[in-house]
């Protein structure tokens, strides 16, 4: 009969044991879901209450001691809206209304038969199941309320309309977006508002879209609080009913979403700057498949193996190995997802053919639920490593196989390695000879010579090794000596990590190498170019002085035809001259003079000294020549020519006068003539002077000291005649220069002032200025000594020169005084050029003659 389903549980008081028991039998039989508790009176009843709990209390009015009206208000005190039903054989208007009022759940008055049992269980149930559902409902009612209230959010109810306008909100309203609850159901404030106006039009499509489909809808949207912060919300939603306007009214919950959305973007960001990390790796990135998929890559994988992106989202493993390393690499793919991490060499086969070395390290990654992904890893060409491998073991090889003893010592000097001809060499077992110290099998002396020829090596950056004769005793005594060849060895970092060695037989091979080292440094010791040339013309060695002529680096020479650096005409000249030695067995070797042409284009005349190249067979072998830079040597010919007809014009004048003026007083008695020929013999004397002191200067200056200006030139204004002209001293500084050249240029162009730059005089040279006797009211001259920015300068207070003498003055010869010789300022410019200034003659602010002397920097 019951419809619940669960036990109820009844409480039967009755102080008659025969009724109570009978009541008992019959509710238990009447439904399967009773079980009857009897007690004989109320304070029994009490106390069975407090021992358990009932569903419903069933009691009899007329008891002993405490009634049932009694016994119904102590358990409406003590146990609120228990069920309670009064079941007495007494019954009147009074007690029913008693029993209303002390809250009795129904009230049955007792009968005869057993109908009324039937009654009284359909009661019980009745009421249990009132108030077992009324109390499902306030607990669902209570968690309801629970929930919402710790709901992360609000719950609402809106109208689905633009402002989306409240009718319903949860109290979260406030600590969600800063408004009460109270505000957005009033109208207050609308929620519309307070989504950005950038998410509103997009928000109003979702939602209606969703409504339109009869679907939920989520969404996430930004929204501005109370307090000006923007917020990203997350809702969820439905329409549940429509209202009598027909607008579809929504429920749904709202959360703040915004550190998610943080989050979100924080990943995103992350994921981006992995990627861009990844793909920035210089190494291959990979992720493969438990198939053996390509997964994920990065932009090395492109650009190495030279397939596109594209095409490579087509592509397995099996078509980038090396058919040879298939099966291997699967062994390994096997093994590292059952270990979790492996290595393995592989050829990567690439887009046009070639086949790469590559170091595969993977490692086994798993998804979120825990199950096989996929092998992740790193790629790292070893192509040039498997080359050095390679290399090493092609050494070793070497090392193994070739005549010559080898060593390697360690840090502390001790021998490390010996390959199989040391040991043979020493005659020991290597490892009698591996571990001890070289004193065993040499002389000790020769021991410290290979440490300091190691330690030369070593400070000096430009020596990698070093050759030294070292002498060995094998086993049986027996000495010998070697050639040693000794080089430090380094490890990664570049720190000194020991010695390597290697032996030679001095035998006729090692003199004649002697002999040709002994040759090749003479060669560069030479100074000047040196080369060979084949019997096409083509250059096979150039040492390095021949950069210096050419301007071309020997290497860039070495295959490059003689026609680089030679005219077609000189070329047949040479040529000539070996026909010439070939056609003649005594004549081996020849010179002559030609030019050269640099890297530039500019030419230099030069002298070959050129020989024929032995050939064991007669044939012509092409030829060896030295080339001898003879740009001074033709620019002292050519001054020599000039300085020999200068000399030859200016001394045969005075001399002339001298025979002339002695003929005349020999012939007429008349000495008068002889003043005159002392006058030109004294001019001779000048003009000798002159010449040997410009002879003497030469292009370059002796030693160099650092000279005060102003000092110098009143030392060479004291070896000067200067009569009643004035020396001023405007400034000082000092110069770096030969301070008895400097003093001979002072003491020129004191002289030249003094002697030629009277205000009345003519302007000349050296000459500078051809004067005749200072006029008699003519002021003295002043000469000034001073410095300017980037030298210093000499000037007076005469006549000057004008502009259009100015660039002749420093002419050899140049003159245009009967007594000068012309060479006074010739010396002037001599000197400065060869201490490497420049000098220029300009007005003075007097009006006189100015001498600027450039020779940055002075200090």
């Amino acid at each position: 009969m019951s419809s619940q389903g669960d036990e109820i549980s009844v409480l039967h008081v009755d102080d008659d044991p025969d009724l109570g028991d009978l009541v008992a039998v019959h509710l238990e039989r009447i439904s399967d879901d009773i079980s009857v508790c009897t007690e004989r009176s109320a304070a029994d009843g009490l106390d069975r209450l407090s021992e358990r709990a009932f569903d419903c209390v069933v009691s009899d009015h007329d008891m002993p001691t405490m009634d049932g009206l009694e016994f119904l208000k102590i358990v409406r005190e003590e146990y609120g809206e228990l069920p309670f039903i009064l079941f007495t054989g007494k019954g009147n208007e009074g007690i029913a209304s008693d029993a209303i009022s002390a809250g009795v759940t129904e009230y049955l008055q007792k009968g005869v038969g057993t109908d009324q049992y039937t009654v009284l269980a359909n009661r019980i149930e009745r009421a249990v199941g009132e108030r077992r559902a009324k109390t499902a409902l306030e607990e669902s009612e209570r968690m309801l309320s629970t929930l919402i209230s710790n709901l992360p959010g609000m719950v609402y109810r809106a109208r689905n309309e633009p402002d989306w306008p409240m009718q319903f909100v949860s109290d979260g309203a406030a600590e969600l977006v800063g408004y009460s609850s109270a505000a957005l159901e009033s109208g207050e404030v609308s929620w519309g508002t307070l989504i950005k106006e950038s998410e509103t039009e997009r928000l109003w499509k979702t939602v209606q879209t969703c409504i339109d489909a009869g679907e939920p809808f989520e969404v996430t949207y930004r929204v501005e609080t109370a307090d000006g912060e923007d917020r990203w919300m997350w809702e969820r939603g439905r329409v549940v009913d429509t209202d009598d306007d027909g607008v579809e009214l929504l429920e749904g919950f709202i959360t703040d979403v915004t550190a998610r959305e943080e989050r979100e973007r924080e990943l995103a960001d992350q994921r981006a700057f992995t990627e861009k990390l990844i793909d920035s790796v210089d190494d291959v990135f990979y992720v493969v498949g438990p198939d053996g998929s390509l997964v994920r890559w990065n932009d090395t994988v492109p650009s190495v193996t030279g397939y596109t992106d594209t095409e490579l989202a087509s592509m397995g493993v099996d078509d980038l190995i090396a058919d040879d390393d298939r099966e291997k690499l699967w062994q390994v793919f096997e093994e590292t997802i059952e270990t979790g991490y492996g290595t393995v060499e592989a050829g990567v086969e690439a887009a046009d053919g070639e086949t790469l070395q590559y170091e595969f390290r993977g490692t086994r990654i798993d998804d979120e639920r825990g199950d096989l992904y996929g092998i992740a890893g790193i790629g790292r060409d070893i192509t040039d490593r498997k080359r050095r491998e390679r290399a090493l073991r092609e050494y070793r090889t070497l090392v193994e196989n070739v005549g010559d003893p080898m060593y390697v010592l360690d840090t502390g000097g001790r021998i490390e390695m010996v390959n199989e001809a040391m040991a043979v060499h020493l005659g020991y077992d290597r490892s009698e000879i591996v571990g001890s110290d070289p004193a065993r099998f040499m002389p000790e002396s020769d021991v410290e010579a290979a440490t300091e020829h190691i330690r030369d090596v070593l400070a000096d950056d430009e020596r990698t090794w070093a050759v030294f004769e070292m002498r060995t005793v094998s086993a049986d005594g027996t000495v010998r000596v070697n050639e040693d060849r000794v080089a430090p060895l380094f490890d990664g970092d570049g720190n000194f990590d020991g010695t390597v060695g290697v032996l030679r037989d001095t035998t006729e091979r090692k003199q004649r190498e002697r002999e040709l080292e002994r040759y090749e440094t003479i060669i560069e010791a030479v100074g000047d170019p040196v080369y060979t040339l084949d019997d096409e013309g083509v250059f096979t060695y150039v040492n390095e002085a021949a950069e210096r002529l050419t301007g071309f680096e020997p290497d860039a020479l070495v295959g490059e035809h003689i026609s680089t650096i030679m005219t077609g005409g000189d070329i047949d000249r040479g040529s000539e001259l070996i026909r010439a030695m070939l056609s003649d067995p005594s004549r081996r070797n020849a010179t002559f003079e030609t030019d050269i042409v640099d890297q530039s284009g500019d030419n230099t005349p030069i002298e070959i000294h050129i020989a024929l190249l032995p050939a064991p067979d007669g044939e012509f072998n092409g030829t060896a020549g030295v080339i001898r830079d003879i740009s001074d040597r033709k620019q002292r010919e050519r001054q020599l020519a000039e300085f020999a007809s200068v000399v030859s014009h200016d001394l045969r004048n005075p001399l002339n006068v001298v025979k002339g003026r002695i003929s005349v007083a020999q012939a007429s008695g008349d000495v008068s003539h002889l003043d005159a020929a002392a006058s030109a013999a004294d001019r001779m004397d000048d003009l000798i002077n002159d010449l040997l002191t410009l002879a003497r200067q030469g292009e370059t200056v002796g030693e160099t000291a650092t000279v005060d200006l102003a000092a110098l030139a009143g030392q060479a204004w004291a070896d000067v005649e200067t009569g009643e002209a004035t020396l001023e001293k405007r400034g000082t500084a000092t110069v770096e220069a030969d301070a008895a050249r400097l003093r001979t240029v002072f003491e020129n162009l004191f002289r030249n002032s003094v002697e030629h730059g009277d205000t009345s005089s003519r302007t000349g040279a050296d000459g500078s200025m051809d004067h005749g006797p200072p006029a008699g009211d003519a002021a003295p001259i002043t000469v000034s000594v001073g410095t300017t920015d980037d030298g210093f300068y000499v000037a007076d207070d005469g006549a000057g020169i004008p502009p259009a003498e100015r660039q002749n003055v420093f002419e050899r010869g140049y003159t245009t005084s009967d007594t000068g010789t012309g060479f006074g300022l010739a010396i002037v410019i001599e000197v400065a050029q060869a201490h490497g200034w420049s000098v220029s003659v300009t007005e003075s602010d007097a009006g006189g003659a100015r001498f600027e002397f450039t020779t940055s920097p002075v200090s």
